[in-house]
């Protein structure tokens, strides 16, 4: 997973992805203390579809980032392609995200 660490970054990676248009992004928000993020199997999810563009945003590194996609907790996923919104999603099961994902991309 490639880090996000300020919202210059994300800011720059949605400008990017809107001109280039490489493809499917899922930005991941964690946190190093929070236990439902460490229960999600994120090798799982990241071998589903190996064609998405995995980022992980520390919320204690970047604190700005998960309101500014209308999130509000931890662990989520903002879905990103071709620089729009395609979604976003809130959970800490592997199964039902990995779900998300596929009804996204």
């Amino acid at each position: 997973m490639i880090p996000l660490q300020t919202q210059g970054q994300f800011e720059a990676l949605l400008k990017q992805e809107a001109e280039e248009n490489k493809g499917a992004v899922i930005v991941y928000f964690t946190a190093s203390w929070c236990g439902a993020c460490k229960r999600l199997d994120l090798d799982a999810l990241q071998e589903f579809n190996t064609e998405i563009r995995w980022y992980k945003c520390d919320i204690d590194e970047n604190k700005y980032t998960l309101g500014y996609c209308g999130l509000k907790s931890i662990p989520s996923f903002a879905f990103i392609k071709d620089g729009k919104f395609l979604g976003k999603f809130s959970s800490s099961n592997t199964l039902l995200v990995r779900d998300m994902i596929n009804d996204s991309f």
